[in-house]
């Protein structure tokens, strides 16, 4: 059901830039401090492209998303930047640490381009997407008319025909390697040749696409489309604005790794000094001496009655600071683990961890309203669980809940059901790197068939 083919990319010439000096991750992950950090690093670092700075003078001739077009086009221009002479499609292969074991991992994809189509059959979203976001990288797309950073998403492949049509490119010496400033490791290798862009197309046409990352950079290539579409009544169907810029990574592939994302609680009037007796009325907490014994307990499988899913039964850390009784005096806090038995439903979100910490103790137990939830006013969010229990202890959060991640086989269920996970859900670990290669949308540039 997807349509993949090789394109023109736009990659850093090695000549001029040193690239570990130019890539940096996705604009969505960059902090402030990291955006200053990029810019000092080199003057063609992309985070010049993809997330500029704001400056207190900006007008609507003068801002980031012009001046991202300005670099992009002076680069182009002063071949920093250079456009491939003929198609291609490139294997990226991304070697990283895994954060929880410690342990090297190497997670291989695809560089394409994808026809767009709406989420419904052939590509299939599992997170919902906010329209603020969208909008920003709507403008930045319309003032490049480039696809910066790549979506990430997952394909099926059971016979496991993409290994053997991409290994005799892989023999070859490798197109780039780059060490980035964080130690990960990524490689590009390019493909070339009519033979294998059909082999692989043929592979991918029988398979739907998951987003794993990227969901509004999806929605913000169709939304672009529309309106190029608008713009340029007469282009063709494979005018290059009709296809977006992916990562494609088989659902099997051995380095795919998510982590969690966890929740503190803060700033909470209503926050109820009974809560971990309320929950240990219902469900079974059990206190742990220690943050070490409450992170060892998370590694755990929960037996359930059901069994099946995440682990079989629900499990949920949980770190709640000293808390004042209306009483007086004070309620302790300290370190639980929540177990809830899964209940016997077909739905693939209700299944979720996730889903049952917002469901039953921040939404049952707590009061906190989906509205409440989704503008974050109580809520944060971090995948650094020490920091999180560092604020809880130190009293600048109430209670921190802690997660397992879903397995990839859960968030393609999600999508299958054509459903969406709660917000920040899931983190696929690392990123794909922004400033592998660029993909060029100009009206009069065509896509050819693989």
């Amino acid at each position: 059901m997807a349509t993949v083919r090789p394109f023109q990319g736009i990659l850093y010439d090695p000549k001029r830039v040193d690239l570990s000096q130019v890539v940096a991750p996705p604009y969505d992950v960059i902090s402030p401090a990291d955006q200053r950090r990029y810019y000092r690093q080199d003057p063609h670092n992309v985070v010049r492209l993809i997330a500029g700075e704001v400056r207190p003078t900006d007008t609507a001739e003068d801002n980031k998303y012009t001046r991202a077009a300005g670099f992009f086009q002076h680069w182009l221009a002063d071949g920093i930047l250079r456009q491939e002479a003929s198609p291609g499609l490139y294997v990226y292969g991304h070697q990283f640490v895994d954060p929880i074991s410690g342990h090297d991992r190497v997670r291989q994809g695809l560089l394409g381009v994808v026809e767009l189509e709406p989420f419904g059959s052939g590509v299939l979203p599992h997170e919902q997407t906010h329209a603020r976001a969208k909008a920003d990288r709507l403008s930045l797309t319309r003032a490049v008319v480039a696809n910066l950073s790549p979506v990430f998403a997952l394909y099926e492949d059971p016979a496991s025909a993409v290994g053997p049509i991409i290994a005799p490119a892989m023999a070859e010496p490798p197109r780039l390697s780059i060490t980035g400033e964080d130690g990960d490791r990524h490689t590009i290798w390019s493909i070339s040749g009519a033979e294998r862009f059909h082999g692989l197309a043929e592979v991918f046409r029988t398979s739907r696409l998951y987003i794993a990352d990227g969901h509004h950079r999806y929605e913000t290539a169709l939304n672009f489309r529309n309106k190029q579409r608008l713009d340029h009544p007469d282009a063709p169907p494979d005018a290059a604005f009709n296809f977006v810029l992916m990562l494609l990574v088989d659902v099997a592939d051995p380095g795919l790794t998510i982590l969690p994302t966890h929740r503190l609680l803060h700033d909470f009037e209503r926050f109820d000094p009974a809560l971990v007796s309320r929950l240990g009325s219902r469900y079974r907490v059990t206190p742990r001496p220690d943050r070490a014994a409450l992170l060892a307990a998370m590694q755990k499988d929960v037996p359930s009655p059901f069994g099946g899913g995440q682990g079989g039964g629900h499990r949920i850390g949980m770190a709640v600071g000293h808390m004042p009784s209306p009483s007086g005096g004070g309620h302790g806090g300290g370190y639980f683990t929540v177990d809830i038995a899964r209940a016997a439903a077909d739905d693939p979100v209700s299944r979720l961890d996730v889903s049952v910490l917002h469901r039953e103790i921040l939404e049952r137990e707590l009061g906190l309203e989906p509205a409440e939830l989704e503008s974050e006013r109580y809520l944060s969010y971090s995948r650094d669980v020490g920091g999180l229990l560092d604020r809880v202890e130190t009293g600048a959060g109430q209670a921190a809940f802690l997660l397992r991640p879903p397995a990839v086989s859960d968030v393609v269920a999600v999508a299958r059901a054509g459903q969406v996970m709660p917000q920040k859900s899931t983190y696929f670990f690392p990123k794909p790197a922004s400033g592998i290669v660029f993909n060029p949308l100009a009206a009069d540039i065509r896509i050819g068939p693989a």
